[in-house]
């Protein structure tokens, strides 16, 4: 008899969100999220990492309707190449299904964001039963199946789902599987009570790739990969450190750009076909200017540990798709780093820092039409994402399969000549006017604001870090949580690192901190436009992102670590990272989640989850790559 295979991993997990229920299955080829959500708008959504497809069906809003998974979620045999998940499934009321769409995730993003989905990539219905609707993906090759069976009726073209029978759902797709990197290969220690981070991670760490986040992001993202990674180092394995690297190093495009999102699958295909190109093939955009920056520290921080020492000859010989040896790429992103510092450091002005592309709304990760005030000059990207890029390639400039005397010794001159661009942002409101501005704005949105205005201090001006420089590159006054990217990266001066600890200890909305978290974004001192802007409705407003949160807490460690800095600052410091945790602690079920909204109940502070509020702009992952970081970000 052939010799058998080890027996491939199973992983099977369930998150619950306020009225959503997540349920994940992976083995062998098979990966897939089941998203079931009850209430108004109730609705099934099935996510497969695998080709970035996915499978929606709506029912009819306005029936308070719960919906449930009666029986665990089981591995569906299908026919030839066609593979995916049966559940079982019932629903409280009848329901009317007005939509049902097989089609590529960012397809049925759009549907959850416009309720549109574009005529050409409708199903066939047959009525069978079981009830079946097929398509033939967009690229002709690949296809997409749905089935219902027992409580579920077609009526003339109408699906009805009967209560009180169950539902068979099977979804099927044939997409090239991913290759998951089992449990024991992501971490050398995995921390007790961190079990749901742990889930979440091996659902998104696939040997081709690191996804995103799941249900929306089951793709590949340049930005989170990287930092997700620098969040881990402490405890990554190999295998995932060089799945998240290659996979960078190998979009790379021929200037050394790094790649943010790729689009795969049905979608590329259909919008290859909408641009009249030639159908297969992934769809790479390279848009963002903050990636670019966060290869270089990363393979320095993983260079230097004692595995990637070990195994840096053959990382570095490896060759990516187009026959690149990654040496050879990695010199390509380096020399693209030091093209773009070199203006400013030549005529240190505000206008030759890095402003996002012309033409583009978004270019960091604050990457809502919001996201950044319509700022064009990033706070993060310019103060400690490009002076860190810049050291680390100096380092990488020294080494044997890179060696570059002159190049490492101006890497560290451009280095020194943007150490002070932090300065650019910098923006004083006196002391008095600030309280003035955090009542009013408190009184806006309901908040007491006694303890906020008694933490501004007397007799110094409140300063702030503007989230960016606008189009005539002036600071805009919101107050932020990217002062993590200078701790992490970075090594302010203390003064900057005291008014650091001040926005993370100062209480919303004089400072970040919530019962609940700490906000992205807090315009208490910008203007009503801008308080509009960055409401805890908006994706990139007064929300809580659990990354973030992560990146301050690294980012105080390392501070911590330094010898030079004098007794007060560290004293700060050490009430900053108490003062964080336990805002990190107020939201416990909420740690692997993409981000989350508040609101305050009799003076209560509670966790309300982003995207189940008819305001909200967008919904948040219940599984999101840079929320898993707490594997190695610990409490004190």
């Amino acid at each position: 008899m052939p010799a058998q295979g080890p027996t491939p991993e199973t992983l099977a997990f369930h998150l619950r969100e306020g009225s959503i229920d997540n349920y994940f299955y992976r083995r062998g080829p098979v990966a897939a999220h089941v998203v079931v959500t009850s209430g108004e708008t109730p609705r099934v959504i099935v996510a497969f990492p695998a080709g970035d497809e996915g499978f929606g069906l709506w029912p009819e809003p306005g029936t308070n309707a719960t919906i449930d998974v009666t029986a665990p979620i089981a591995t569906a045999v299908g026919q030839g190449d066609m593979r995916g998940i049966t559940v079982q499934l019932t629903v409280s009321r009848p329901l009317v299904v007005r939509e049902v769409a097989l089609a590529g995730l960012r397809s049925l993003r759009d549907y959850a964001t416009t309720g549109h989905i574009a005529n050409d990539l409708a199903a066939s219905v047959d009525a069978g039963p079981p009830i079946t609707l097929r398509r033939t993906q967009a690229d002709g090759a690949h296809h997409l199946r749905m089935q219902l069976a027992g409580g579920a009726v077609l009526d003339g073209a109408a699906i009805h789902l009967v209560p009180g029978t169950p539902i068979t759902l099977t979804v099927l797709a044939d997409d090239p599987p991913l290759t998951p990197i089992e449990t024991g290969e992501l971490l050398d220690v995995v921390p007790p009570g961190h079990e749901r981070e742990l889930h979440a991670l091996a659902f998104l760490a696939y040997r081709e790739k690191l996804l995103a986040g799941s249900w929306r992001f089951l793709t590949y993202f340049g930005r989170d990969t990287l930092l997700t990674l620098r969040l881990l180092a402490p405890h990554a394995k190999p295998a995932l450190v060089e799945a998240g690297l290659g996979a960078v190093i190998d979009r790379l495009d021929p200037t050394g750009d790094v790649a943010h999102e790729e689009d795969v699958g049905d979608f590329a295909a259909w919008e290859n076909a909408r641009d009249h190109r030639a159908i297969d093939g992934p769809r790479l955009d390279y848009k963002m200017i903050d990636d670019d920056l966060l290869l270089a520290p990363d393979l320095v921080s993983y260079l230097d540990s004692p595995a990637g020492r070990d195994r840096a000859a053959a990382f570095l010989a490896r060759r990516t798709p187009r026959g690149e040896r990654y040496v050879d790429a990695i010199a390509r992103n380096i020399g693209f780093v030091m093209r773009a510092a070199r203006p400013y450091a030549a005529a240190p002005t505000r206008a030759n820092l890095l402003h996002l592309h012309a033409g583009a709304a978004v270019g960091q990760w604050r990457d809502s039409n919001q996201g950044l005030g319509g700022g064009r000059a990033p706070y993060d990207v310019n103060a400690a994402l490009v002076p860190a890029a810049l050291v680390a390639a100096a380092h990488l400039y020294r080494l044997p399969a890179l060696a570059n005397g002159p190049l490492a010794a101006e890497a560290m001159q451009l280095a020194a000549a943007w150490s002070h661009v932090a300065d650019e942002f910098r923006v004083e409101i006196p002391a008095a006017e600030a309280r003035l501005r955090v009542a009013a704005y408190a009184a806006s949105l309901g908040i007491d604001a006694t303890a906020a205005i008694a933490s501004i201090a007397n007799n110094a001006p409140l300063v702030v870090r503007a989230i960016a420089l606008d189009t005539n590159d002036q600071p805009i006054p919101v107050m932020n949580s990217d002062d993590g990217f200078m701790l992490l990266f970075g090594d302010p001066p203390a003064a900057m690192l005291d008014e650091i600890a001040g926005r993370i200890t100062r209480p919303f909305p004089a400072g970040l901190r919530t019962p609940v978290g700490i906000v992205v974004a807090n315009p208490a001192l910008a203007s009503d436009a801008l308080q509009r802007a960055f409401t805890r409705a908006d994706y990139h407003g007064t929300v809580i992102w659990s990354w973030q949160q992560a990146l301050l807490a690294e980012g105080l460690d390392r501070q911590l670590a330094r010898a030079d800095l004098p007794s007060r600052t560290r004293d700060a410091l050490d009430a900053a990272k108490r003062a964080l945790w336990d805002a990190i602690r107020g939201a416990p079920e909420m740690v692997t989640s993409e981000l989350w909204s508040w609101t305050i109940e009799h003076g209560v502070w509670r966790v309300v989850p982003f995207g189940q509020g008819a305001a909200d702009a967008d919904e948040s992952d219940a599984a999101q790559l840079w929320s898993t970081v707490y594997l190695a970000v610990h409490a004190p």
